[in-house]
């Protein structure tokens, strides 16, 4: 069968769309094919293994696997090594730059985003052995060669099959140079190219920095809080305690840029950044969910977490003209999300208020 014949087709079993392997083939069959797909990552790596059965493990997915060695564990090495081996470049690359910056760059090159990009582009995926390849992966595939394989970011959630390929090849070669960083670098920089550079992170907007200066400006506070959601990083905004936006990447990074950018966008179609004070009003109006707090209440015993506590943080006005403003706390995994509401003339409304925006902030994070 032809290279050709096979290229499109996905086959549970095998090592992914080259390989097609018909009802009875036999084991010698199975391992021929298996030769073959090492044989063409060793030449998109440009380096010949050592022990080829660690690419033949890096290929591997554990739905294939069963109970045999499977990529997870080189995955898990290659996250650290690669990230390693591009902070160690980086921080030699631009000697004058502070922590923040290098943080942003580490995390703009070694992204589930970034890499699975790498994957698609250099044909990685085609050799996963894996029982049922997602159909995710060719939509994505498709969706980075509609984007000219942009440098970074895209309009699709990589797949995280991808990225994870990427990783456990680069520890199968971390182990076969014998834990030689730099040597395992020289190999797999190319794949990697092109790299996210300083002066490519400094010309993109800057959504985040945009955000806090122009409710800076007119004595609004800019909030993000962050937490979990399964194995997603999430962010939401919230100016003046106002609930706004959230947004949901692999990396806290590149959930606050994302969660910024639709905060920015709120904000623009409101007219005005700055609110006057009817705006402000109606905004909150608006984002006010009608019996919030028992919808937040339902919500935590469905997803088994603790009760959603409520504090009053200000109470104001004269006995006559009481207001108070009252937060509500909930835990998620480790992690403690709290959020203020608005300004009500008595405890039952202001807790409503708080519940109401972390209740929007919980469903737009797809937690409902």
């Amino acid at each position: 069968m032809s290279s050709e014949t096979r290229s499109e087709k996905i086959v549970g079993g095998t090592y992914g769309v080259e390989v097609c392997f018909k009802s009875g083939e036999s084991g010698d069959q199975s391992m021929m094919d298996m030769e073959y797909s090492v044989a063409a990552v060793e030449s998109i790596l440009m380096y010949t293994f050592k022990d080829k059965r660690l690419l033949e493990q890096a290929l591997t997915h554990h739905s294939y696997a069963a109970d045999g060695p499977s990529y997870q564990r080189l995955e898990f090495l290659g996250d650290s090594a690669l990230g390693l081996a591009i902070s160690s470049f980086l921080f030699l690359t631009y000697p004058d730059i502070g922590a923040g910056k290098l943080s942003d760059l580490r995390s703009a090159n070694v992204s589930n985003e970034k890499l699975a990009r790498a994957a698609v582009n250099h044909g990685l995926h085609k050799y996963i052995r894996h029982k049922n390849l997602s159909d995710k992966v060719w939509e994505f595939r498709s969706e980075v060669e509609k984007e000219n394989m942009a440098v970074y970011g895209g309009q699709m959630t990589a797949p995280k099959v991808l990225a994870d390929i990427v990783e456990s090849v680069a520890a199968a070669v971390y182990l076969d140079c014998e834990f030689n960083l730099q040597m395992m670098w020289m190999i797999f920089r190319r794949l990697l190219e092109p790299l996210v550079t300083l002066d490519f992170i400094l010309a993109q907007p800057q959504p985040v920095d945009t955000l806090y200066s122009a409710c800076r400006r007119d004595g609004k506070k800019v909030d993000i809080q962050y937490w979990k959601n399964g194995d997603r990083d999430m962010a939401s905004v919230f100016v003046d305690h106002t609930f706004v936006a959230s947004g949901s990447s692999d990396s806290k990074h590149n959930a606050k840029l994302q969660a910024a950018e639709v905060a920015l966008l709120k904000i623009k179609k409101s007219k005005s950044c700055v609110m006057n004070t009817q705006t402000n009003l109606e905004f909150n109006e608006l984002m006010e969910v009608e019996g919030a707090k028992q919808k937040l209440y339902v919500l935590c015993s469905k997803k088994k977490w603790p009760k959603p506590t409520y504090k009053v943080e200000q109470a104001l006005g004269s006995a006559y003209d009481r207001r108070c403003v009252s937060s509500v706390q909930v835990e998620i995994s480790d992690t403690i999300l709290s959020v203020k509401g608005d300004e009500r003339p008595r405890v039952k409304d202001a807790e409503n208020s708080a519940a109401s925006m972390m209740y929007c902030a919980l469903r737009e994070a797809g937690y409902t």
